[in-house]
């Protein structure tokens, strides 16, 4: 099997997978509990090139009623890559489920985002299929079947995933039930409300939404999460062990798109606002004028996963030369290196610029 048919089983798998009703008769539910709430915990990262780091902390929420018909996932956390590329993007992803919708939450511009479900899509979904079972675990108090399979391990009572460990491609995700509640009063319409925010028909500018939100930080994570439910013993390859490095390099560089596109906006405004401070503290005279000078320096660097103590108290020659001596070393490395993250094209390219 192709690597670019492996990508693409991987981007286009999702999270709540299907199964084929082969009578009409028989009905089949999601989950073999009515109705739910599980917490978890999210953890994960990679090594994405030989000089840069990148880890994933966050935690998640499920709710769910009507046998699993009707459910919603939450997840809120911090993407972080360290060493030659800083990087630090908040990620949060809304998503509901309904027998015959789905509904995403756009936040950035607060709207909701719904779209029917295709006519072939069936309520049911069976989370071990080719995986081989291997004893019990307790997850979050509760008694779960341990599932294995190639580079992947699930905990699962009555179809709901209480834990999820994966290695796929060389890269770990982990995502694990802290808490778990069944049975509870789902009357509420509370229980698996969406934000306050209009609805947008998905069909209307499906081009645009494919185009601006494909390799968001939000969908890097599920992709990962996705990988692991997607193994079977057909893309066995996932695992380090079957991949060469340039197919890892290839994958790396696909997924990590909404990092590398900010990376190459974030340094070129980085070096204009390194400019902007060092002119600005040369007139500076005292400590409030020279807070106000480093403030969008400051602020930028943070978006780049860089946060400094920088607030300034104390203020004479002495400390602004210091001051501007550093900003003057940052800025000429910064500025030497601007040729080559001009011509990067990927990730990997990037990071070999900013080692």
């Amino acid at each position: 099997m192709s690597l670019s048919h492996h990508i693409k089983m991987i981007l286009l798998s999702t999270c709540i997978g299907n199964v084929t009703l082969l009578h009409a008769e028989v009905t089949t539910h999601p989950f073999e509990v009515e109705s739910g709430m599980v917490i978890y915990e999210i953890s994960g990262g990679t090594q994405l090139t030989p000089e840069t780091n990148l880890s994933i902390k966050g935690s998640a929420k499920l709710r769910f009623k009507e046998w699993g018909e009707v459910k919603l996932e939450e997840e809120d956390g911090l993407l972080l890559t360290t060493g030659a590329i800083k990087h630090k993007q908040h990620v949060k992803r809304f998503e509901k489920q309904t027998k015959d919708t789905v509904i995403t939450a756009d936040y950035e511009n607060e709207q909701l985002l719904e779209r029917k479900k295709g006519s072939t899509t069936t309520n049911g979904h069976n989370e071990t299929a080719s995986l081989v079972k291997k004893g019990q675990e307790s997850v979050a108090g509760i008694l779960c079947d341990v599932w294995v399979g190639p580079g992947v391990k699930k905990c699962i009572y009555k179809n709901i995933v209480l834990k999820l460990e994966s290695h796929v491609w060389d890269i770990s995700y982990v995502r694990v039930a802290t808490k778990a509640v069944f049975d509870i009063n789902t009357s509420d319409d509370e229980a698996c409300g969406v934000p306050d925010y209009p609805v947008q028909e998905f069909a209307l500018f499906k081009d645009n939404i494919k185009t601006k939100n494909r390799y968001k930080a939000e969908n890097f994570c599920k992709v990962l999460k996705n990988a692991a439910y997607d193994i079977n013993e057909h893309n066995a390859s996932y695992s380090a062990d079957d991949i060469t490095d340039e197919e890892r390099k290839k994958f790396i560089n696909h997924i990590t798109q909404d990092i590398y596109k900010r990376q190459k906006k974030l340094l070129p405004k980085l070096l204009k606002s390194m400019k902007k401070t060092r002119e600005c503290l040369q007139t500076g005279e005292d400590p409030f004028t020279a807070n106000q000078c480093i403030e969008n320096f400051s602020r930028m660097k943070e978006q780049l996963g860089t946060k400094e103590d920088d607030y300034i108290i104390l203020w004479d020659d002495k400390r602004k030369n210091v001051l501007l001596d550093k900003i003057e070393d940052e800025l000429i490395d910064l500025q030497s290196r601007m040729p080559c993250i001009n011509r990067a094209k990927n990730i990997t390219d990037l990071s070999t610029c900013m080692k």
